[in-house]
């Protein structure tokens, strides 16, 4: 289908209506923005193409942002079941720690993550969550097609199983079917669901015990519970997971469209797509205009996403950082009881996949784009940040950089991308400090807290594992980085 649905009632009306009275309009001229002649009465003639164009082009910007959660979505899918090798149901899972040829949003270097997808057309599936052990649980989230959160995983307090294991029944949209006796019933909006797990580690627990727990997970659909559990360890393997930067992230919206319900919130931006001559039950448009309109607002679109992404969060307890969400005011679903939180939403999985329902219960986010002066961070620069002592972190802390192209670990010739209370070498000032080094070159003295950049723009991430809530941000609290002189 092309633009012309749009196209056709715009030009054929206006044009209809502006000719007969163009040089009355030549009289009532008052202004120019952007080459569009702004006066009373109609547009001028000469100026409707533009305008539509304009039209298209802006709504065109507008739905990439709003579909970068199922751009996400997609992307993670895609990647690990191409890597694998595998299909839905199966579990694909690192059995160690990635590095920057992972390209799945800020993954982190010390963690044991694992992911399945699914999907319910022919019905609910079952999910097998391992009990919580003095070594370990999984921790994660089995989120809708939205990557809106459906319950978390995991964490006692906020889990249905309260950390003692159990079978999870997901349930496509509109499920009428009864719920056999023993499960725990997780309604879904979607038929395509996906499940993020990091397998974290307590006490004496090693990395092959958080291994051995992602291989006790079994996914199944209800109506087949003998089905093989197939496992895919994807350490050594490039993983790609990108977002969609072209044309193809239309692609996405179309697909989604043909295959899921609409929820009541969406109606006004697929009102959008059809417009632009993406609608359900017609063939993606194949025309050369439409295709270059697309990847123009895909470019405008990811450029104003990734510029948005420095600057719609929430504030931090921390000085001057930027909160990934915080516990007060979080909602999965970035819906306040006034408004969708349109410029939140989009910032966050411009670089973030797999959110929790609960924000910050278990572990604390913050992010920083800038230093101690508000300026942007810069690859050629050397900072440093001071962590003062007695970090609030029950479990681990962990500081590590981000590609600000690819939100996945900055890719450097030392595969080093994290200093983190976990490290052996980690290096402590004498008052229990820390000072984490970043730049083109280590510091003398300083090598085993540097962490290398290169030409690529780059964010901070600071992650607290098991966070004190009570002196975070208060009793404790940390500075952005500072830049250190050149010499």
């Amino acid at each position: 289908m092309k633009l012309r649905k749009f196209i056709t009632p715009i030009g054929a009306v206006f044009a209809a209506l502006l000719i007969v009275s163009a040089g009355a309009h030549a009289q009532l001229e008052t202004d120019k923005v952007n080459g569009i002649t702004i006066k009373r009465g109609y547009p001028l003639p000469q100026d409707v193409e533009t305008l539509t164009s304009n039209l298209l082009l802006s709504r065109g910007v507008e739905l990439y942002l709003w579909a970068l959660p199922i751009n996400q979505s997609y992307a993670g899918r895609d990647a690990l079941i191409e890597a694998s090798g595998g299909d839905m149901l199966d579990v694909t899972y690192f059995g160690g720690y990635s590095g920057h040829d992972v390209k799945l949003s800020t993954f982190n270097n010390e963690t044991v993550y694992a992911a399945v997808h699914m999907e319910l057309y022919d019905g609910p599936v079952v999910y097998e969550q391992p009990a919580m052990d003095d070594k370990g649980y999984l921790f994660g989230s089995i989120i809708d097609v939205w990557q809106v959160a459906l319950t978390d995983l995991g964490i006692p307090e906020v889990t249905p199983d309260q950390g003692k294991g159990g079978k999870y029944l997901i349930l496509p949209p509109d499920y009428s079917g009864e719920v056999p006796e023993g499960y725990l019933p997780i309604q879904s909006n979607s038929f395509q669901v996906r499940l993020g797990l990091r397998s974290v580690m307590l006490g004496e627990g090693t990395i092959d015990d958080a291994i051995a727990r992602v291989k006790r997970v079994r996914v199944y659909p209800l109506s087949d519970p003998q089905r093989k559990q197939n496992y895919f360890d994807l350490l050594k393997k490039s993983v790609g997971g990108e977002v969609d930067k072209g044309v193809g992230a239309f692609r996405l919206m179309h697909d989604y469209i043909s295959k899921e319900p609409i929820q009541e919130k969406d109606k006004y931006p697929i009102g959008m797509l059809r417009s632009l001559g993406i609608e359900k039950g017609q063939p993606f448009p194949t025309d050369r205009k439409t295709l270059e309109l697309l990847q123009q607002a895909a470019d405008i679109g990811w450029m104003t996403a990734k510029y948005n992404m420095t600057q719609s969060w929430p504030p931090s307890v921390l000085e001057g950082w930027k909160a990934l969400g915080l516990a007060e005011t979080w909602d999965p679903d970035f819906t306040t009881d006034d408004y969708i939180q349109v410029d939140e939403r989009a910032a966050y999985f411009g670089l973030a996949i797999w959110p929790p329902r609960n924000m910050g219960s278990s572990t604390y986010y913050a992010i920083t784009f800038s230093d101690t002066e508000d300026r942007p961070l810069e690859p050629g620069k050397t900072y440093k940040l001071h962590l003062p002592p007695n970090v609030p972190a029950t479990s681990f802390w962990s500081v590590i950089l981000y590609d600000a192209e690819t939100a996945s670990m900055i890719e450097n010739p030392h595969k080093k991308y994290a200093i983190s209370s976990l490290n052996k070498n980690l290096q402590q000032n004498e008052d229990g400090s820390v000072d984490v080094f970043f730049g083109p070159e280590a510091p003398e003295g300083h090598e085993n807290n540097w962490i290398p950049t290169t030409k690529n723009d780059f964010f901070v991430g600071f992650r607290i594992y098991g966070p004190d809530l009570e002196r975070l941000g208060k009793a404790w609290t940390a500075e952005r980085p500072v830049r250190l002189p050149s010499e």
